[in-house]
């Protein structure tokens, strides 16, 4: 074997020190554990107190969020109505906005420049005036405010009711002096003296009474104080005779005890058995007048057709004096308030401009950037985009469909009677126009709360017969029907709002927000059934249920 071939196949110690080596390093890595480096030794601790540090930090962060929520809301409260506002022209003018994105070659400025003046110049422009014009009649009626001329068409009214009280001055003149005999003592000659001169003025104006209604009188005789009324009499009187009868006899026994009493009472005689008639006197003495009292009464009830009759007419049948105090109590009312308005008309009228300008700007940015502030929406809102799409949907499509059938129900009864009103020859036709307008909003009242009135002033007032006949009927078959055709019409079942619930949101949007709460009142309504159904669909796909489309969902 040569030298060569024993280098070549016979192995050195130089080969075999490396497998020696690497055989114990491989031993020494299984046996030995490898150290960590130092670095992670050192982060290992604190990681816990860094997710601390984190949650701590994530808290402020809210805290400082909801502190400049509230600032926020602060500042942008009193423009939030104008907001609103602008948002709900946006949804409801989308399609004029479409067909000038069309008619521009998809010019966004241009486009929305133009949707923003023909929105100005077809809604707001209009009903501006109108409200101008309304405001002005009813100034010239708040000049034309006279106490005399009310109570004198009181008056009226009360006589074409059959509701006038017969012979008032002395009735009301009877109820006080009994109402003082009453309560006024008999302890000395000088309190039966007062009821003596309380007594004569009873009788003087029963027999005014008497002598108006031509009452047969019953006459005393020596030995009757007050004749009674005999059976074949009694057949030949009316029931309301017959209680005038009952009532005047008993007013002349106690006139007739009254006179006893002050007789005896100047024999001054001191026995005991002359107290004890005097006693036993003035005894039978209050019970007469007790009685005389209840018959009056009684007498009153059978003349007014019945108690529930009777307290109406002398509900309605004050006195002058009370009536003339109402009066001018009420235009003073009225006065304050115009002076009282007078005062803040500055500060209204400067918010209201305001208002205006804000909601005509937010009009234009809406249509020209409404679509990239929905998309930042949606970046900023932790709901699905699911449901943020539906939510915005439901909301644009039932929103559009309440406010534009309420604003057309609304206009077409106010113009429908408008025109009846100017037929019928009333005056201040804006002023009613609009009202009738604005209270055709609200649930259950209607423009009806306007021309029922209009027609019991023609009648009672103008005594216009045919014109206050002709208006009711004008008013329930054209007027109030009109809305019967026109919502069902609009709406088409989008929204499934209970009428008591739309009742209660107008008149607490109303309350909360003033006139602009009968359109945003159910607007919030709507918004929160919106997000009950949202709701509904998340719990049911919580519970394993196949998620069902919205419009399916009922609350």
């Amino acid at each position: 074997m040569t030298d060569e071939q024993t280098d070549d196949n016979e192995p050195t110690a130089l080969d075999d020190a490396p497998n020696e080596v690497d055989g114990s390093a491989e031993q020494a890595k299984v046996v030995q554990p490898t150290p960590l480096p130092s670095a992670l030794v050192v982060d290992a601790e604190p990681r816990e107190s860094k997710s601390v540090a984190r949650y701590f930090s994530f808290l402020f962060l809210l805290g400082v969020i909801g502190l400049v929520g509230v600032i926020f809301y602060w500042v942008m409260a009193r423009f939030l109505i104008p907001l609103f506002l602008a948002a709900l022209l946006v949804v409801i003018f989308r399609p004029l906005h479409r067909w000038m994105l069309e008619q521009t070659r998809g010019k966004q400025t241009l486009a929305a420049l133009l949707t923003t003046l023909s929105i100005l110049l077809a809604v707001l422009v209009p009903i501006g005036v109108l409200i101008v014009m309304a405001a002005a009649e009813g100034r010239d009626v708040l000049k034309q405010f006279n106490s005399t001329k009310i109570l004198r068409d009181v008056q009226e009214a009360r006589t074409k009711l059959k509701l006038d009280l017969p012979n008032a001055n002395q009735v009301r003149n009877i109820d006080a002096r009994f109402l003082a005999l009453r309560t006024m003592s008999t302890t000395d000659r000088s309190d039966l003296e007062t009821q003596s001169s309380e007594l004569f003025e009873i009788i003087e104006a029963s027999n005014q009474i008497a002598d108006a209604q031509t009452y047969p009188l019953p006459e005393p005789t020596e030995t009757e104080p007050a004749a009674t009324v005999t059976e074949d009499e009694e057949s030949t009187l009316s029931p309301v005779e017959q209680e005038w009868q009952n009532y005047y006899g008993l007013l002349l026994e106690a006139k007739d005890l009254q006179r006893k009493l002050l007789s005896k009472s100047e024999g001054q005689n001191d026995s005991e058995e002359a107290i004890d008639q005097y006693n036993s006197n003035l005894h039978d003495y209050r019970e007469v007048v007790h009685l005389t009292a209840q018959k009056f009464d009684a007498y009153k009830y059978k003349l007014m057709g019945g108690r529930t009759r009777a307290f109406a007419i002398e509900f309605l049948n004050p006195t002058d004096e009370k009536l003339q105090g109402y009066a001018n109590l009420g235009g003073e009312f009225l006065k304050d308030q115009v002076v009282r308005f007078g005062g803040f008309a500055g500060s209204v009228l400067g918010s209201l401009l305001l208002g205006s300008a804000i909601m005509i700007i937010s009009l234009y940015f809406f249509l020209l950037d409404g679509p990239a502030m929905l998309e930042s929406f949606k970046g900023l809102s932790p709901l699905d985009d699911a449901h943020e799409i539906a939510l915005v949907d439901e909301f644009a499509n039932v929103s559009r469909a309440v406010v534009v059938a309420t604003l057309l129900s609304a206009l077409a009864q106010g113009v429908l009677a408008g025109i009846g009103f100017y037929f019928v020859g009333l005056d201040s036709i804006f002023l009613l126009t609009v009202l009738s307008a604005v209270l055709a909003m609200v649930p259950f009242v209607g423009a009806a709360a306007v021309w029922i009135p209009c027609a019991l002033y023609l009648y009672f007032f103008d005594n216009n017969l045919t014109a206050a006949i002709g208006l009711a009927i004008y008013g329930v078959a054209v007027i109030s029907m009109a809305d019967n055709f026109i919502k069902p019409f609009v709406l088409h079942g989008t929204s499934n709002l209970h009428p008591l619930l739309a009742l209660l949101s107008v008149l607490g949007g109303v309350t909360a927000l003033g006139p602009i709460g009968i359109l945003i009142g159910p607007m919030v309504v709507v918004f929160l059934q919106t997000l009950l159904k949202i709701l509904q669909r998340e719990l049911a796909t919580m519970d394993g249920e196949a998620a069902k489309p919205l419009e399916t969902l009922e609350i």
